[in-house]
């Protein structure tokens, strides 16, 4: 049996939940400052409970941290409980610079343990179809990929917590780096490598640090082109969507959260209902890995890959220019 900590339980309450859930995995504690939350939730938990993270990392008994704490406190925090010999998932996105991912990453190498990020579209069944799919050239030769996701934040949302949303030291960036990151990752799994990047960023409606609005066209190594949008001044929340094609078909995901698709080209839809997905999340990812030796699908590497594409299209929107991209 695989033991967790938790830490962090605003996000970190759903994922001590997947724990209860999953094969092979026990909640042994969840960590957060607060002390009246870390009680509520182990209660509701069924588990030990801390505000400790150094007695937490300690315990014999646990064996993976997964870190769900604000975005600067990621590498941080994981470098901490590498040292103390557990592994280490974060939340996304992996940090806030490819600097301490790769902090993080090599603490973890020098450890042997391992190290990945909670990308939890990558576990949505259609969502891996369409990354198989492409894999296997069942779209012909790739043309386009596009995300977007057009949200609503409030200002309130932006103040609470310490206010550490939409600051580049915690958060790393605004819509893109927060609420985008799922589908920047979606993008490169499906995608690849870009080429070139062209960024533009703008803070049209709340009043932080970082953007509140982002755009970017990629050039990718295969020759196909690309596009992100993310927006949090959106009146309503109703697009979270990726869309991609090739020569020979082509794939609308009308939400990456649900896996809601459509499916043009002949035969494409049977082709991809063929494929099956091993893994329905983060925890049986990691029972899978340290049980049976299995890689994780978000490792610390591929999880660099969204904070790299991030610094590029951030440095093009200043610098005013298209970039040979930069990991």
């Amino acid at each position: 049996m695989t033991g967790f900590a938790v830490v962090g339980l605003g996000m970190g309450r759903n994922r001590a939940k997947q724990v209860l859930e999953t094969a092979g995995a026990e909640l042994r504690v969840v960590v957060d400052l607060n002390e009246e939350l870390a009680r509520e939730v182990g209660e509701e938990m069924g588990s030990a409970y801390s505000t400790d993270l150094n007695e937490v990392l300690g315990r014999g008994d646990v064996d993976v941290v997964m870190v769900m704490t604000p975005s600067g406190l990621h590498a941080k925090i994981g470098v901490e409980a590498i040292k103390a010999g557990k592994h280490v998932i974060t939340t996304k996105p992996m940090d806030v610079s490819t600097k301490a991912c790769d902090e993080l990453i090599d603490a973890a190498d020098a450890a042997g343990v391992l190290v990945g990020v909670d990308y939890q579209s990558r576990y949505v069944d259609n969502n891996f179809r369409v990354a198989e799919a492409l894999k296997q050239g069942l779209m012909g030769k790739p043309i386009l990929g596009e995300v977007r996701f057009k949200w609503f934040r409030s200002q309130e949302y932006f103040e609470h917590g310490n206010g550490w949303r939409g600051t580049w030291a915690m958060d790393g960036g605004g819509s893109l780096a927060n609420q985008g990151s799922h589908l920047i990752d979606l993008l490169l799994w499906f995608m690849g490598v870009p080429k070139t990047v062209y960024g533009e960023t703008g803070i049209m409606n709340h009043e932080i640090e970082t953007e509140d609005i982002g755009q970017a066209i990629l050039n990718f190594t295969s020759g196909a082109k690309g596009g992100i949008l993310g927006t949090t001044t959106f009146p309503e929340s109703p697009y979270f969507s990726a869309e991609v094609h090739g020569s020979e078909g082509g794939v609308l995901v009308d939400s990456v959260l649900s896996g809601e698709i459509r499916v043009f080209g002949d035969g494409l839809e049977e082709k991809l209902q063929t494929i099956e997905n091993p893994l329905a999340n983060v925890v049986e990812d990691v029972v899978s890995a340290l049980d049976r030796g299995t890689k994780l699908r978000v490792d610390g590497r591929e999880g660099r890959r969204t904070v790299a594409l991030l610094e590029n299209i951030y440095r093009s929107s200043r610098e005013g220019k298209v970039l040979d991209y930069s990991d």
